[in-house]
């Protein structure tokens, strides 16, 4: 009730109030796991390494709760990932050399970092294992682990790990999660309208989920789209049709275009 107070007094909306604490919720969590992973001893490294798929297999236990197989998803949502987070997935291996390279000039020139180059594979190591702390140390196990879940694990059976570990915002994990709690649907069932809103999402859960900002996520939505129109996976008059269809949700989330 005080919190509350707080907030109207600063001129926050209940929303704001809810938002701020569903981000600190997944900071604590990702703060824990972080914590966890610190507290690895080089022999508990070492294990891992010879006990891999047992490992991925607790550690995806400890990230989500419910997770669905892969022709449980609607091959759009993979779609729409592939398309905006690494158009390249299914060609290149754990690294892609390429687009380091690409997103290194693109850093130098921009003087910041507004690129970055590692792959949906890396992305999943680092999410099951590792911290985000941005060390060499880090960043030369996750890509040795990267090579390590593509020599056990096929592209299809990575990437519907990776949705089914990912953060939607909203306090959201997993595919499954997400697809329930914005569009009151299963995975297999989301159209291209929301498969893009989903695929959206990861660049920053708190802010580009329908819950927290409708306009963002719209915004989000259209880049999604046209990525995909431009690679080749859409029309350009799909576009249109899947941005302007209506985001069906439950009553306790309802959006609309």
């Amino acid at each position: 009730m005080a919190a509350a107070g707080v907030y109207w007094f600063a001129g926050y909306t209940p929303e704001d109030a809810s938002n701020a604490t569903q981000h600190v919720a997944h900071t604590i969590k990702e703060q824990t796991i972080e914590q966890g992973e610190d507290q690895l001893s080089r022999i508990d490294r070492i294990k891992r390494l010879f006990h891999f798929k047992k490992a991925v297999e607790e550690a995806m236990d400890k990230r989500v709760e419910h997770r669905v197989r892969s022709e449980d998803i609607n091959p759009i949502v993979k779609q729409a990932l592939v398309a905006t987070e690494d158009k390249r997935f299914y060609e290149h291996g754990a690294v892609d050399f390429f687009s380091i390279g690409r997103a290194l000039y693109t850093n130098i020139i921009a003087g910041q970092t507004v690129e970055g180059g590692s792959t949906i594979t890396q992305q999943l190591v680092k999410n099951l294992f590792l911290s985000s702390k941005r060390i060499m140390s880090r960043k030369v196990e996750e890509i040795f682990l990267a090579y390590l879940m593509e020599h056990y694990y096929s592209k299809d059976e990575i990437i519907t790990m990776y949705l089914n570990t990912i953060y939607y915002g909203t306090d959201y994990y997993g595919i499954k999660a997400a697809s329930e709690g914005y569009f009151n649907t299963d995975p297999k069932d989301l159209n291209l309208s929301q498969a893009a809103v989903l695929a959206g999402i990861p660049q920053a859960p708190s802010y580009f989920n329908p819950v927290s900002n409708m306009d963002a996520t719209k915004q989000r939505q259209r880049t999604v789209l046209t990525l995909m129109a431009q690679q080749g996976i859409i029309s350009y008059a799909d576009i249109d049709r899947a941005y302007y269809k209506r985001l069906d949700a439950p009553k306790k989330h309802r959006v609309t275009d």
